[in-house]
């Protein structure tokens, strides 16, 4: 179970090292403030599975790519500065005005001079990696400023990877040590596809706290556009939608078609698969058991209260 995750244990405990080594350099009181960031993130000490792909993916890459051990390591430590980096820029734009900005906007940029400079010893300033790595960061500054206006879950599913967009500095930044741009298209594609289910996961556990801080979230917004009212959702509505109407089944079906479309792409990239594998069934299961709950309900309250004692 999870071997996607298991067998890169060492690897990744080796990435955190070297981020922790040069995170404590930084200037007081930034080193130990990163230190303690970076530990929040860190899914070996965690083992929570909300940041495994940011980590992970230049080691799924290695057999589309071909690349060894030892670049693996120099893409997620890339990742791991770039992750921290985007995290703290999403703290403050989503959080209420704080005295703290001044620290996490200084130790965002000395993490984001840290990522830089491992991707400078990757690819000299002349490498195609500049511009894709240009695109990432415009597509990740667009859908933070314009997916709500946008609509993007209804108009188009995988517009909500763009947040994450920069993960794909691994992914394409492994094709192209090895010299296979032509693979990056389908790549960034099975990246997109993962990263907005995975963003889908992320949603139906964040709905409330979503709703209720105003946030753009992709099941809101499919609950939403299934009514005939202008006037906001409540929680109450969105409860019904998906406890008593079956709401989750046309969000749930939205991954199934991505993890359709994944295969279809023939990447070779099998532990990229299995993470979206995992993604799903988690989907599928809450779905599954929300439906049965459901149908238990409308056979009867009687029936439904034998069904549970």
């Amino acid at each position: 179970m999870m071997e996607w995750y298991n067998r890169y244990k060492p690897q990744l405990a080796l990435v955190y090292e070297e981020a922790g080594r040069r995170i404590a350099s930084f200037p007081a009181p930034l080193g130990a403030a990163g230190l303690a960031y970076a530990d929040k993130f860190d899914p070996v000490k965690q083992d929570n599975g909300k940041d495994y792909i940011c980590c992970l993916l230049p080691f799924w890459m290695k057999e589309a790519a071909g690349i060894g051990d030892g670049e693996c390591r120099s893409l997620a430590l890339a990742n791991v500065y770039g992750m921290l980096y985007f995290f703290i820029q999403d703290d403050v734009m989503d959080g209420a005005p704080s005295a703290d900005w001044k620290k996490q906007l200084a130790l965002g940029n000395l993490l984001l001079l840290e990522m830089l400079a491992v991707l400078r010893g990757l690819f000299p300033s002349e490498s195609p990696f500049w511009g894709y790595y240009h695109r990432y960061v415009n597509t990740w500054a667009d859908s933070v400023m314009n997916e709500a206006a946008a609509d993007y879950f209804m108009s188009d599913p995988l517009r909500t990877a763009g947040k994450a967009g920069p993960v794909k500095i691994a992914s394409t930044g492994a094709l192209l040590l090895a010299g296979r741009q032509k693979a990056i298209g389908r790549m960034e594609q099975a990246v997109d596809l993962v990263l907005t289910t995975l963003q889908m996961s992320d949603d139906w556990a964040d709905w409330k706290t979503d709703l209720e801080e105003g946030s753009y979230n992709g099941l809101l917004a499919l609950l939403a556009a299934s009514r005939n009212s202008e006037e906001r959702l409540t929680e109450r509505q969105a409860e019904n939608a998906i406890y008593v109407r079956g709401g989750l089944k046309p969000y749930v079906q939205v991954a199934r078609d991505n993890h359709r479309r994944l295969v279809e792409l023939e990447i070779h990239a099998a532990e990229l698969i299995d993470f979206h594998s995992f993604l799903l069934r988690h989907l599928n299961h809450t779905e599954e058991t929300i439906e049965s709950n459901r149908v238990s309900l409308l056979q009867g309250g009687f029936n439904y209260f034998l069904s549970k004692n």
